[in-house]
Order: structure tokens, then sequence, then C-alpha cells
């Protein structure tokens, strides 16, 4: 027998899904979890990366059991998830030293606009592929230098 089926799982911002389908697109069996956005002020927005991990897993787990299908008839497994955060800041051991800036976070307004003054923005765009806003990746790390200088230390 051939693998015939195909996995796929969202890491969103408010939770992960993963489903299973047949080489027709029929679902098979599905799972979700759900996990929250720290919001510690207004326009600022955070998760810990474990909380994607752990949910990632379960979905996959629980997809699986509930259909019944075996990892070896799978054929395929695509991922996605929640872009335009600050990346997941790690220490030398590669254990994160602080919830991520997620898409959403908007704190990064100071930076915004020192890029915008000192940067010239088609460079930032031959560089990146983006003009400059908070909701981008580059913007978020500098607040997080700028801010918190002892976990930018920190970041290996």
């Amino acid at each position: 027998m051939y693998n015939k089926y195909l996995l796929g799982t969202d890491i969103g911002t408010q939770g992960t899904k993963t489903v299973l389908v047949n080489p027709d697109g029929k679902i098979i069996s599905s799972a979700f979890s759900e996990y929250d956005v720290i919001k510690p002020k207004p326009s600022w927005a955070e998760q810990w990366p474990d909380v994607w991990v752990k949910a990632t897993f379960d979905t996959i787990r629980d997809t699986l059991e509930k259909s019944k299908v075996k990892p070896s008839d799978i054929a395929g497994i695509a991922l996605s998830g929640l872009y335009g955060g600050s990346g997941i800041p790690v220490d030398k051991d590669m254990e994160p030293i602080r919830p991520c800036l997620i898409w959403m976070d908007r704190r990064a307004t100071d930076e915004v606009q020192w890029v915008k003054k000192n940067v010239d923005k088609d460079k930032i765009f031959e560089i990146t592929g983006n003009y400059v806003d908070s909701y981008y990746g580059f913007t978020k790390m500098m607040w997080i230098k700028n801010n918190e200088p002892d976990n930018w230390k920190k970041i290996s």
C-alpha cells in the first residue's frame, strides 16, 4: 500500500489546528488546541514558544489517534505558522529568555521612527523585502535591544 494521506498543521495566533486529508482532500480527522495571547499593555502581544510546540505535538497526536491512520501511511506534512514576530530570543542553551513578540505586537513605534529617519527605505526593502513597520521582526528585535538590555545580552 502506498502512502496516501497528507497532514497539515497551522500554528496560529489563538491556537494550533492539525488536519489529516485523503488524496481527494476529504478531511479524515482534525484537532485544535487553543492558547492565549499575553497582552501586558495596550498594543503589546506576546507568546511563549512552548505553547506552540505543545499544541503542535498534541494536535498531531490527537488527529492521528482519532483517524487510526498509521504514521507510515502519511505521504507529506505541511506546517504554517504566525509571522511577523521577533523570532524566538534564546540563550546559549537554546532556551527562550522571554516571550516572543508576535505579529500583532505594535510596541516598537520609537524604533520604527528611528529607522525611517536613519535608514534609506529602499535599502531596508532590498535587505528585508519589506518596508518599515512594527509588524516586522527587525523593529521588534530593536525594541528588545533598546528596552531590555539584560535580555538582549543573553540572546545567542
